[in-house]
């Protein structure tokens, strides 16, 4: 890991701009961010329908994932 990055520093210092070359992290998926938001410090959700739409999503989630490696399979 620190060699990759000290490459791309490298790499960065001929370009003369770091961010051409460093990879930013991904960002938070928005299910995520709003199942954090809705969330209390003991783990439990804000409300009962705070917890049946984060149920809903999560589950919407999984099925999507489901089908993009069906369809990658089959391909």
């Amino acid at each position: 890991m620190i060699e990759k990055t000290k490459k791309k520093m490298e790499e960065a210092s001929q370009f003369g701009s770091i961010e051409a070359v460093i990879d930013l992290p991904s960002p938070i998926r928005w299910h995520v961010k709003w199942k954090m938001a809705h969330t209390k410090n003991t783990g439990q959700m804000t409300s009962e329908s705070a917890k049946e739409i984060v149920e809903k999503i999560v589950s919407h989630f999984q099925l999507i994932i489901v089908i993009i490696y069906v369809y990658s399979v089959i391909e």
